[in-house]
């Protein structure tokens, strides 16, 4: 009889320890699968790295918008948020999936089981025991297992489940109009610096062109005082013209070089050497191309201006407003699941069944299946209350949509004036050119034979600078009110287009 109870102890502790060795395998093997996991989870580059050593590069000005469009991190954190806003879609239509759950448990503990009640607890510290009560307390334990699978699903919820897609879509609208907004900024920023890099560099060669005329303009006051023509003073003056424009013609270069660091940045390379092709950007647009008002702007009005991508984000943030709303609309309402298990358990404890495995291995097993309906009742006057400050937040976000339509009605306003006075201006300017440059030339003739002083003829050669410098600019800021204009309309195609036209067209307005 001992050796019979000895083999069955030790039957019982290889089972025991089997058991054990089964559920650390089981552990570890856990433990592989989601180390696995997280390292095929763990996000590769997603952009190239920036580059350490700077590079030189040529690039027109749709070049650059690309460029920005493809390289600028504001953009590709834009365009992840977006995919983030997808994946959301896809986590909220697994709501519809059923739920399944597994459970195992071994353990060894007392059975002093006590009649009385056990509150719902909030911190779980007190375990559920189950059994016959017993008269007194031992510390002494037994072998307990629990395994079950148990298996629910949502049958009705009212919408709720659909409700909340909605919201998620709605969620990835907004975060596409946010994109498209993020672009736009991003490549008008970057066409915006290049224009400006433009006009710089032709304030430059203005600059430099005054400076050649004053070096000549000294030499000759000098060579009028050396002879006696003229008083010694003359000399200082006209070396002070040349002084300053030395001094304007360096400002203008630091100008250039400061725009040029911007316009790298804006691209997305920053640090790099950036050289810009002006092309057709130093003259307005000739006139056998479609007018910039019929490109730009074709039936513009509110109805187009609410197609902006500002207006979209405030829309789509008004419809992100909405979808919360019906969602709390279909959270009071009750839930049918259907919900089902099967489940066993062991106890060492043999004074109700022997155990098996001396109760490592579950004996008794049960099933059942039924149907379970929730209604949160008291939630009712929370779910009131949310309710009313997503009214206060759509009402928000409509004043917001209204302050941005009334900003873009005011851009695309002051951008109709910017564009019709530039062109005015660009017209104008190489009529004061022609003048100022017939002004300049007849002051020297009239300082050479000694009917003007060198104030005149100094004044004569700054006009002549003003009007080369203001023709310059001129002619590039059409390009910047077209950019604007497009820019209002949020849209830069019809720009870069009327650049590609230019860029086809010869000189004098012939393909």
């Amino acid at each position: 009889m001992q050796e019979s109870l000895k083999r069955a102890d030790r039957g019982t502790a290889v089972v025991f320890v089997r058991s054990r060795l089964t559920l650390i395998a089981l552990f570890l093997l856990t433990i592989l699968s989601v180390s696995a996991s997280r390292a095929q989870d763990k996000p590769g580059v997603l952009r190239p790295p920036i580059e350490s050593q700077p590079i030189s590069i040529t690039i027109s000005i749709n070049e650059a918008v690309e460029t920005a469009n493809r390289r600028y991190p504001s953009i590709a954190r834009s365009d992840m948020d977006t995919k983030l806003a997808g994946h959301e879609i896809t986590v909220a239509k697994t709501q519809y999936l059923p739920r399944m759950d597994m459970l195992l448990q071994e353990m060894r503990a007392t059975q002093n089981v006590t009649a009385g009640t056990i509150l719902p607890q909030f911190l779980n510290v007190i375990p559920l025991q189950s059994g016959p009560p017993v008269g007194g307390s031992s510390f002494s334990s037994l072998f307990n297992s629990n395994a079950g699978l148990n298996f629910s699903w949502e049958l009705v919820d009212f919408g709720k489940r659909a409700a909340n897609v909605k919201l998620a879509r709605r969620g990835f609208d907004q975060s596409q109009a946010t994109l498209t907004l993020t672009r736009l900024d991003v490549q008008t920023r970057a066409a915006d610096t290049y224009l400006k890099l433009i006009m710089a560099k032709r304030q430059i060669l203005a600059f430099q062109a005054t400076l050649e005329r004053m070096k000549e303009w000294a030499m000759v006051v000098h060579t009028l005082c050396d002879k006696g023509l003229r008083p010694g003073v003359d000399a200082f003056r006209a070396d002070a013209e040349v002084s300053l424009s030395k001094i304007a013609l360096i400002d203008a270069n630091k100008e250039a070089d400061l725009l040029q660091q911007d316009l790298a940045e804006s691209i997305g390379m920053a640090g790099s050497n950036v050289t810009t092709v002006e092309g057709p950007l130093v003259t307005r647009p000739k006139q056998n191309l479609p007018s910039p008002q019929v490109l730009l702007m074709p039936g513009a009005g509110k109805d187009d201006l609410s197609k902006h991508p500002l207006a979209l984000v405030r829309s789509a943030q008004i419809d992100v407003s909405k979808a919360r709303l019906h969602l709390l609309d279909r959270s009071w309402y009750p839930h049918l699941w259907l919900e089902s298990g099967i489940w066993g358990r062991g106890s060492g404890d043999r004074r109700v069944a022997s155990p098996v495995a001396d109760g490592i291995l579950p004996r008794t097993a049960n099933w059942a299946v039924g149907l379970t309906v929730q209604f949160p009742i008291m939630d009712y006057f929370k779910i009131r209350a949310q309710k009313g400050v997503e009214r206060s937040q759509i009402q928000a976000r409509q004043a917001e949509y209204d302050l941005a339509m009334q900003e873009l009605i005011k851009q695309d306003g002051k951008a109709r004036v910017y564009l019709a006075r530039a062109q005015e201006v660009a017209a104008e300017t190489p009529v004061l050119v022609e003048a100022a440059r017939e002004n300049e030339i007849k002051a020297r003739e009239r300082y050479r034979v000694g009917l003007t002083n060198v104030v005149e003829v100094a004044e004569a050669e700054r006009i002549l600078a003003r009007a080369q410098v203001e023709d310059a600019v001129s002619q590039v800021k059409v390009w910047q009110a077209i950019l604007s204009t497009a820019y209002a309309h949020g849209d830069l195609q019809p720009f870069l287009r009327l650049v590609s036209l230019s860029e086809q067209t010869g000189p004098g307005g012939k393909p």
